[in-house]
């Protein structure tokens, strides 16, 4: 009998005849964000505990951040999206960073992280983020509103991280000064190396996708103000997640700042399977 060829056709889930249903559309995939972004310090032990080999931890090992951003994206082929249906280019999400290094090349990981939008959450799953479903909240003045500051020395800023009605964290910043993104601190701005995983269907076999990846990032710009300023980091704790063996020992300082970049793909640098 002759095979039937396979005509489904998209990027991603759902596959359809015409491939329009696509919960993610093809990269290039570009973006733009908002991110308030707390520095601390963990136990160095517990960052180590996320990072298998050939993952080692960074130079500094327990150097963390939690980042609560604001994103717009499209993918390349739908560039008129913002208009067509808006709540498909932006969503809000929250996450724990760590430094790691790979071959001696430093960098950073996402250890864990929640967003309030299902196309996030898929394209996440591709790249290697550990999404989550939850909710983001962050501060956000309008410059023409009588009843709030300005953005300047002394605002005040908070970012809120629940999810299925349980507060995980909030992270808050006073700034204090502009700086340049050159001065942002590490792991901020490092390389991203990612475990991608995605388990076989027959029951006991190994993951049928289980590889280290690096996320590049094109024509990569930050916003013209980049803040430091003073902050805070409380952990709550969850009966499901595992986030407070990360709760933070010390916060070091906070910044605020913009970005936008373009990715289009990136590179398998390891697998385990």
């Amino acid at each position: 009998m002759k095979e039937r060829p396979f005509k489904l056709r998209g990027f991603s889930y759902p596959l359809t005849p015409e491939g329009k249903a696509s919960i993610v559309g093809p990269f290039p995939w570009h973006y733009g964000t908002e991110y308030l972004n707390i520095l601390y310090r963990t136990d160095p032990d517990v960052i180590a505990s996320y990072l298998p080999r050939p993952l080692e931890p960074a130079e500094d090992p327990g150097l963390a951040y939690v980042a609560f951003s604001r994103w717009w994206s499209v993918w390349e082929e739908r560039k008129d999206m913002p208009w067509v249906l808006p709540e498909r280019t932006q969503y809000m999400e929250a996450a724990i960073w760590a430094g790691c290094a790979f071959e001696g090349v430093q960098g950073q990981i996402c250890l864990h992280i929640w967003v309030d939008n299902d196309f996030s959450l898929a394209r996440g799953w591709f790249m290697g983020f550990p999404k989550k479903l939850g909710q983001v909240s962050m501060t956000s003045y309008h410059p023409l509103n009588p009843g709030m500051p300005a953005m300047g020395p002394r605002a005040r800023l908070k970012g809120v991280a629940s999810s299925h009605g349980e507060k995980l964290f909030e992270g808050e910043m006073e700034t204090l000064e502009k700086v340049s993104h050159g001065e942002l601190p590490r792991p901020m701005g490092l390389p991203l190396f990612h475990i991608r995983h995605f388990p076989s269907i027959v029951k006991g076999a190994p993951p049928s996708v289980l590889e280290l990846v690096s996320l590049g990032a094109e024509d990569y710009r930050y916003g013209e103000d980049v803040w430091r300023g003073e902050g805070g980091l409380s952990f709550f704790s969850s009966e499901v997640e595992e986030h407070m063996p990360l709760a933070p020992k010390e916060v070091l300082g906070a910044y605020s700042f913009s970005t936008g970049y373009t990715f289009d793909g990136g590179r398998v640098l390891h697998s385990w399977v």
